[in-house]
Formats: C-alpha cells, sequence, structure tokens
C-alpha cells in the first residue's frame, strides 16, 4: 500500500506545476449538444462544418479514441474546399503568448501539404502574430510555424513521416522564449504502438532549435484559434482529414505552462490532467439480449469530486453510492447499441472511459487495418482490429481463432486478403484486408494504373499518401496498345500539352524513383515524364526524339543536365525509367531500361535538392492548373539554361514507385523483373534455303524497334561469325529476311543476333 501511495504522489507533483489552461477532452456524444466543450474556463468552442444528418457532415463524435482511458473522439472529414473542424475563440487560454504547452493526440486518414491542425494566423506575413502547426510542405509530416511580427518566422519540422494506417499519434508543441539556453522550440512526437513511453522515449521523439527568429507572441492573435481548418468557414483546400482528441493547452507565462518530460510522459498515459483517476472499467458481456444484461465493473482512486456513468442519452447515473473500497458494479440492460462512458473528477483532473454495448443485432467491426499493406518478402504485416459485440473472432486464411484478441503479427509470403469475421447469436459480420507481398524493396509511394480504383481524375497512392490529381488525362483499362512480356495492363495517358497530373512532393534526401512510360510520337520538345520539387529546388526527367534528359537544382541554379540516348531502345512498349538523387554524396543516376535487353545509364556528380512544391506527371506540378513553368523541378530561369520547346508528355504512364532510399543495381533489376520479362523476340519459326540462288530466308518472331543482324560461320569450333546481312528494324511481331551466302560452301552456319549499340 505503501508503495501505491508513493506512486500517486509522484504522479500528481509530477503535473501539479503545469498549469492546464483549456482542455477539450472532445467526448461529446452525436446526441450532446453541439458546443465544443471546453473543461477549465468553460471557453467552450464552436463546430465547423457539422451537420446533424451524418452524410452531410464534415465532423463526426463519438468515435473511438487512441486508447479507452482516453474517452472518445473526434473524425474531421474533409474535400479540397470544404471539411470539419472547431472554433476555439481568441480568449487568452487558447491564444498563448511564450512559455506555453499545446498537445493533442491524432490518428491521420488522409494528407496533403499544409493541412491544418492549428491555426491562428491570418495570411503568411512574418509582420503578424501568431502561429500554425500544419503537415508543411512535405504534406506527411508535423510541421510547427510561429511569428511574432519580426519581420521572420521560427518553424521546424519534426522528421517523423505520418502513416495514414490507422496509426494514433501524441503530439507537443513547447515555446519558451526564456530558454535562451537550453530548449526554447521543442516539438515531440511519438507513434502509439504499444511501446512503453519514458522520459527517454519523450526526449528522443523531440526535434527542436536553440535559435529562435521571433519572440513573445502578442494577444490576441491574428485570427481565432482554430484546429482543423485554415478560414472560420473552412472554404480552403488546407483543412485536415484526421481523427482527433484531448486538445489542451497549458499557459500561464511564468514557465510553469512549459511542460518537462516526465510531465509530457504523464499527459501521454492519462490525458491533459496527467493523472490517472479511472484504473479499469470493464463489461462481462460485449453484447445483451432480454433477460441477459450486462455488468459494468470499475476501479477508480479515492477521493473522487465526482464519478457517473452517461449513456449519451441524457441519462446520467450517481456511480459514486454504488463504489466501496474504490470498486464498484452496475448492470445494465440498453433496448439498443448504447456507448457508455464513465466520468470521474478531482478538482482539475478528469478521465473518461467508454464502453459500447451490442443489443439485439450482429457485431460491428469498428475498425480492421495493417501495419503495412506493402511488405518486403520475408518482413511481417501486423494486423489490428476493433470488435463490438462479438463473442467469437475467427481470422482467415487459416480459420485462427482470435477471440478475446486484437492484434496478430503474420508472415505472409504471398500477398493474401485477411478476413476477420465477427459473430454474437444475432449474426455475424465480415471484414477484409491486403497484405501485398513484393520481391524485392518495398516503395514508400506506390501508383499502379491497374490498382487502386483509380479514375480520370484520381490516381490513388496505394501505401503512403500521395494520390495523383489527374487533370485531362485518361485512365485506360485495357490497354489500347498491349505490353507484351509486361504485366501492365492499364495507364494513364494524355495527349502533351498542360494535360498531367499533380501531387504534393517526393521529398526525400535519399531518394529512388521509378517509372514505367511508353512514348507516342516523339518530337525535338522537352516532354516532362516526370518532376518534383520545384524550380528553385527541384528534379525533372524529360523526353524528346533523341534523348532523355535529366535536370537537377540547387538554390535556383541548375546543377545536373544528363542525357541518355535512345537510339536503339525498343519505344514501341514500356520503358523503365529509375531515378536515384543522393543528396548526401552529391551524385545524381538515372537508368532506362526496355523490354528486349537494353540498359542505358547515366551518372553525375551533383547537388540536387528536392524542394517542397509538388510533384507532377505528363507536365509540371502547376502546369495541371494552367500557371506557369517555373515550378518545373531542375529548371532555373537564368538566360539560356531552359529546354526550349519545354511541354507535356505525350504517351502512357502506368505505374510510379518512389522510395526514400537509394536502390543499389540489385535492387534495381528486381523491380524491373516484378514487371517484365526480357523479350529478344530471338524465336526462329521457320529457315528455307534456295540451292540454286544461295540464299537463305528466316521467319522469326520480333520485337517492334528491336535491330536484328544475320550473322554467317563455316566452322563452329573456331567461332568466327561475320555479318552476312543486316541490321533489320522489327516493326511487327513477326519478321521475314532473305540473304545470298557466299559461293561455294559445302558446310555452313547461319545465326540471328540482337544489333547492340
Amino acid at each position: 500500500m505503501k508503495t501505491e501511495l508513493s506512486l500517486l504522489f509522484a504522479v500528481l507533483t509530477a503535473t501539479s506545476d503545469g498549469k492546464l489552461a483549456a482542455w477539450y477532452a472532445l467526448d461529446e456524444s452525436p446526441a450532446a449538444d453541439l458546443a465544443v466543450t471546453e473543461n477549465i474556463a468553460a471557453n467552450n468552442a464552436t463546430l465547423i462544418g457539422y451537420d446533424a444528418d451524418p452524410n452531410f457532415s464534415y465532423v463526426a463524435r463519438g468515435v473511438p479514441s487512441a486508447r479507452p482511458n482516453l474517452g472518445l473522439a473526434y473524425d474531421l472529414d474533409r474535400t479540397d474546399t470544404a471539411g470539419g473542424g472547431f472554433n476555439l475563440g481568441n480568449a487568452p487560454a487558447v491564444q498563448p503568448t511564450d512559455q506555453f504547452t499545446i498537445s493533442f493526440f491524432f490518428q491521420p486518414q488522409f494528407l496533403t501539404t499544409f493541412d491544418r491542425f492549428f491555426e491562428s494566423l491570418v495570411g503568411n506575413s512574418n509582420d503578424l502574430h501568431g502561429m500554425r502547426i500544419d503537415t508543411g510542405g512535405s504534406g506527411n509530416q508535423m510541421r510547427v510555424l510561429l511569428r511574432s511580427a519580426t519581420g521572420a518566422n521560427t518553424q521546424v519540422t519534426h522528421p517523423t513521416v505520418l502513416k495514414t494506417d490507422g496509426t494514433w499519434y501524441f503530439f507537443a508543441f513547447r515555446y519558451d522564449t526564456t530558454a535562451v539556453d537550453t530548449d526554447p522550440f521543442r516539438v515531440t512526437l511519438i507513434e502509439m504502438d504499444g511501446t512503453e513511453i519514458d522520459e527517454a522515449a519523450v526526449a528522443a521523439a523531440t526535434s527542436g532549435t536553440a535559435v529562435l527568429n521571433t519572440g513573445a507572441m502578442a494577444y490576441p492573435h491574428e485570427g481565432n484559434s482554430l484546429v482543423g481548418v485554415e478560414l472560420p468557414d473552412a472554404s480552403n483546400p488546407n483543412n485536415i482529414d484526421t481523427v482527433i482528441d484531448e486538445y489542451a493547452f497549458f499557459d500561464n507565462s511564468d514557465g510553469n505552462g512549459v511542460l518537462s518530460d516526465t510531465q509530457l510522459v504523464n499527459v501521454f498515459h492519462f490525458g491533459p490532467s496527467g493523472v490517472e483517476l479511472i484504473s479499469s472499467f470493464t463489461s462481462n458481456r460485449s453484447s445483451v439480449s432480454p433477460g441477459n444484461p450486462a455488468t459494468f465493473s470499475w476501479a477508480v482512486a479515492s477521493g473522487l469530486d465526482s464519478l457517473v456513468l452517461d449513456d449519451g442519452q441524457g441519462n446520467i447515473v450517481d456511480l459514486l453510492p454504488l463504489t466501496t473500497n474504490q470498486t464498484g458494479s452496475t448492470q445494465v440492460s440498453p433496448a439498443e447499441t448504447t456507448t457508455y462512458t464513465i466520468r470521474a473528477t478531482r478538482g482539475e483532473a478528469a478521465n473518461v472511459f467508454p464502453l459500447t454495448v451490442v443489443a439485439g443485432e450482429a457485431p460491428e467491426i469498428v475498425s480492421f487495418t495493417t501495419s503495412a499493406g506493402l511488405i518486403q518478402q520475408g518482413s511481417s504485416a501486423d494486423l489490428t482490429w476493433s470488435v463490438l459485440g462479438a463473442e467469437t473472432l475467427t481470422l482467415d486464411p487459416a480459420a485462427t481463432d482470435v477471440t478475446g484478441e486484437t492484434s496478430l503479427t503474420l508472415f505472409p509470403t504471398t500477398t493474401t486478403t485477411y478476413t476477420l469475421t465477427a459473430t454474437n447469436p444475432f449474426g455475424s459480420v465480415t471484414a477484409e484486408v491486403d497484405v501485398d507481398v513484393l520481391t524485392g524493396p518495398v516503395p514508400v509511394h506506390r501508383n499502379v494504373a491497374s490498382l487502386g480504383g483509380g479514375n480520370d481524375t484520381l490516381w490513388p497512392d496505394l501505401v503512403g499518401n500521395r494520390d495523383w490529381t489527374v487533370t485531362g488525362g485518361m485512365l485506360v483499362e485495357p490497354l489500347t496498345t498491349p505490353a507484351p512480356g509486361t504485366t501492365i495492363t492499364a495507364a494513364y495517358t494524355t495527349g502533351g500539352l498542360l494535360n498531367g497530373a499533380a501531387t504534393a512532393t517526393h521529398q526525400y534526401p535519399q531518394v529512388t524513383i521509378e517509372v514505367w512510360f511508353r512514348p507516342g510520337a516523339l518530337t525535338l520538345d522537352h516532354e516532362v515524364i516526370y518532376e518534383t520539387g520545384g524550380g528553385q529546388n527541384g528534379l525533372a526527367a524529360l523526353i524528346t526524339e533523341t534523348d532523355l534528359r535529366l535536370l537537377g537544382s540547387e538554390l535556383n541554379a541548375r546543377t545536373l543536365d544528363a542525357t541518355i540516348p535512345l537510339a536503339g531502345l525498343n519505344l514501341e512498349n514500356f520503358l523503365q525509367l529509375v531515378i536515384t538523387n543522393d543528396a548526401d554524396a552529391d551524385l545524381c543516376t538515372a537508368t532506362l531500361r526496355d523490354t528486349v535487353g537494353n540498359v542505358r545509364t547515366v551518372s553525375e556528380a551533383a547537388a540536387v535538392t528536392i524542394g517542397g512544391n509538388g510533384a507532377g506527371l505528363f507536365t509540371w506540378a502547376s502546369g495541371a492548373i494552367a500557371a506557369g513553368h517555373t515550378n518545373l523541378g531542375g529548371r532555373s530561369e537564368a538566360a539560356g539554361v531552359s529546354p526550349e520547346g519545354l511541354t507535356g508528355f505525350a504517351g502512357e504512364i502506368a505505374i510510379l514507385n518512389v522510395y526514400d532510399r537509394i536502390l543499389n543495381d540489385t535492387e534495381i533489376q528486381q523491380t524491373f523483373s516484378r514487371v517484365a520479362s526480357v523479350s529478344t523476340g530471338l524465336q526462329v519459326t521457320t529457315v528455307s534455303f534456295d540451292d540454286a540462288t544461295d540464299q537463305i530466308t528466316l521467319t522469326w518472331d520480333s520485337v517492334n524497334g528491336q535491330d536484328y543482324l544475320l550473322q554467317f560461320s563455316t566452322s563452329l569450333q573456331n567461332d568466327e561469325w561475320f555479318e552476312l546481312a543486316g541490321p533489320f528494324t522489327g516493326t511487327g511481331e513477326v519478321m521475314t529476311q532473305t540473304a545470298t551466302l557466299p559461293p561455294n560452301q559445302l558446310r555452313f552456319f547461319v545465326r540471328l543476333a540482337l544489333d547492340q549499340p
């Protein structure tokens, strides 16, 4: 008992120094009043984008949080010009000026560049006061930007790349201009993967800067404090798509608002109050029927001010009279499926636990996700699920009984569809999740035209969050012209001009980009196949009738200009282009490979930096919205260095893979082999010889664009071969050629060979 009291005392002491100025627990049920309740000083917020009809609402309340002891959460949805969020107003509690901490939990659903977690600025002038928490130019990281009218800003982007596979994160930002010799600007981001979190883990998960361009902000900030949107009416594409919970501000501008690592550990475990008041809340049944009630049991801390059970329909039961020696129980018999919450308070501290009881209906599979939808052969994938009202759970294939479990680690050897089946006396429900298994390297972004349900306006990313917005292009499935020897059955195609696709940048210091494309009619114009990063810092691949050209830049200076000749390559089928940019070694390499065995490589020492502007396919990223070409990756506007005749790519692109590291030669060959096999067209089908004319005629399976030679030898022993005829360029799937042999040959040999440049 002494140990338990000492531990509780340590928790209370660790959190008592941090002043909780505003706390939005986001525990309201869908049936609650519209206000977003603030727990400390009644600075309630108003919903943005909410509609009572869920079919038209951008806010869903009452969704599961990261852990049961955090209660419920809000799901903020978005479109390009609308979205959900809440307006906190401009009270001092939600507009801190200095020596403060902001923390919250979130589960990203879909991310793009500069999506807003918090906004109190209006515009982008450094002469304003306020701050912004968003996804930055990368579109998949946490960035904090602060302005205090100094003519400059201070900002830090956390290095962690966010996942959109159901992963939850804990975030905290600490700002203290008086800590000039320590850590004035700290961003903490922790992936909630079940790992135990302590002070060392918080320190390891923190990025920051010791150099400030800003000071204390003035109150009020430039605009209201907004969560989830950039503008109060959400009429902006920078709205965010995420589940969010426990939004809290710690601030009293005397140093106590800057939480220590120890205090953040407690916030991580128990919510913003940092105190555990409810240690357990359980039910003996997950589904009920008439005559079979569920029994709720709880264990709580001593000295509570209140302990209530809320069914979300306005019915509240005081549980303190039912609690003895910090434990208690009660029975519930809901007529319909109901989410109950138990709430305990002591001073400003509060804990909330939810429990859902299914009544008279089949179970509900709330979520069924995988930690990795794409893995390398031999690697593992974690399957995780949340289910309501199930008495039995089965996972297929293999009919594994997983009743009572919430996750499982598997090692699939081939691409597998897993099916979770939940059953109770009222029925069964199923959910599926796919785990793709690849031989060779695994990309962080994967766009395959034949997979993912793309259409003429959207080409989805199968791994990360880089869906392509397509403008003026078309998904062709099946291919108008087949791609023999490949797995390619669909492609996006345009006729050139400014038609193309755009997405957020592929901004990695070590990057490999793999594009499978088939050109149309090429000219002297430079057609843009792919580009990323923008003109000041960026990279681009262009093609003309003679060359593939690679451009790179850094700080608005052209640093890379390399070409691969197209002569001898088979341009009638798809080609694989692989570009690697090693920013650490200042080395850029490109490999172009066709499906008949030709490989061309260029490598140059060059300092190429990929900037924060978007990426483009078929044209520069800004081209799809009819803007200027200054955002073309690798382009510099200095006189005489821009490519002449810059235009869009007229052709097909079937696959784009992006890797956040440099692939070696073996891995690049693996990426080729999982899409195509080399077809040389060297299968001779018929041979005939005319004695009278000494002419031999051969017919063979050919490949468009491939060059062939007929060679002659009188002896296989010394293997001396001489050119007999050719080269012949393939123009179809079958080729027939006749050649005249040297006269008076008693024995001779003729062979067909590729004419390799």
